[in-house]
């Protein structure tokens, strides 16, 4: 924990948000470096753990000036973001996550992210008042995907996952599809399907035992104007009910449809499990759209430095005991960061240029989650 340290965290800030000022951008990356170091996201306790910076009160000043600043537009910042994140994707496919988190009854927040070995860092999102959305649910999601489309690599076509909350609307199917991309999402299970033969009836009825599967292809959303699509009704052993998925993508199982949930993990890291968002009192949607932004740098740069423990043999000892870690990649990199701080100055310097460099995206197939 140092100036160093934050100076060169803040050096790879500039080269990625230029269009940033000088002191936006140095907010930027003192915010974030302050809530890796604090675990916490509110400014007055981010500041108490910064004393190299200044005083607490001045620097408490200084991030809520950060938050105020309306001249920091957090939808360019996302666009910004998607790219660094993606700037090294050599995967073939891409898959995004789509939910809506809520903050109590203070605010709600609509986020895509990528998904990242079993954990999903947000690249864009839009913070809004529970009773206030600024558009429609469908417009606000294909808005937030037509952030993050000029940074997905060429050649790969993304696979967007979302729950049966937000799936179960032939409109926002159409619009993922007229992008050129792939959906996989979980539908109601009263949504009828009508197979080629002329066969109609709920998706729920189709498999009505734990342990089955079924796909086929048909159209659904009856009431809506048919849309076709594949068909995966998939019950595993060990749920209470079956998935009912709808999906135009040619590569996935039904049972990919488990990656969908590194985003409830990730939801956690954000809040409880990591940097107390709920615990922020920041409930103005501006302020927390910038507050977002910041979150989202210091969750991925722990997220690296776990990846670098899971990657390196030599350096799993250091955070964790025996061959298979039961602890998430983020945990990972806490514990990894809590021991750089404590013993090795050295090690830091030698590995700060490894940030946001991600080296494992999501496997193919996750049969084993649904089974």
């Amino acid at each position: 924990m140092s100036l160093a340290e934050l100076y060169h965290w803040w050096n790879e800030i500039r080269q990625v948000f230029g269009f940033l000022g000088h002191w936006q951008s140095f907010g930027l990356a003192l915010y974030s470096y302050g809530v890796v170091v604090a675990r916490e996201s509110a400014p007055s306790r981010v500041a108490e753990q910064l004393p190299f910076v200044g005083k607490a009160d001045t620097v408490q000043r200084r991030l809520e000036r950060f938050l105020n600043n309306e001249r920091i537009g957090w939808q360019r910042c996302c666009q910004a973001w998607a790219g660094w994140v993606l700037r090294g994707y050599q995967g073939e496919h891409v898959i995004l996550l789509v939910d809506e988190t809520k903050l109590g009854n203070h605010l709600s927040a609509m986020v895509v992210g990528i998904a990242y070995r079993r954990c999903c860092i947000p690249l864009a999102f839009w913070c809004y008042k529970a009773d206030a959305w600024p558009m429609s649910q469908v417009a606000l999601i294909l808005e937030l995907l037509r952030w993050v489309a000029p940074s997905i690599p060429v050649g790969s076509i993304p696979l967007v996952q979302a729950d049966r909350g937000l799936g179960t609307s032939p409109d926002l199917l159409r619009g993922i599809r007229d992008l050129g991309w792939y959906f996989e999402v979980r539908v109601q299970k009263n949504t009828r399907l009508k197979t080629a033969e002329g066969d109609e009836g709920p998706l729920g009825a189709l498999v009505r035992e734990a342990g089955y599967t079924w796909s086929g292809h048909g159209q659904v959303f009856k009431k809506a104007g048919w849309l076709d699509c594949q068909v995966l009704v998939i019950w595993g052993k060990q749920y209470r009910e079956s998935w009912c998925l709808v999906t135009n993508c040619p590569w996935v199982t039904g049972w990919d449809y488990g990656i969908r949930y590194w985003q409830e993990a990730s939801f956690r890291d954000l809040k409880s499990d990591g940097w107390q968002w709920q615990c922020s009192r920041i409930w103005s949607p501006d302020h927390a759209n910038r507050l977002l932004l910041v979150l989202a740098l210091a969750y991925a740069w722990v997220l690296s430095l776990g990846s670098l423990v899971l990657d390196d043999p030599t350096l799993a000892p250091l955070v964790s005991k025996g061959r298979q870690t039961t602890y998430s990649v983020f945990r990972q990199g806490l514990r990894f960061w809590s021991y750089l701080r404590g013993e090795v100055y050295t090690l830091v310097t030698s590995i700060t240029p490894q940030y946001l460099r991600f080296v494992e995206f999501p496997p193919l197939s996750l049969k084993t989650v649904g089974e």
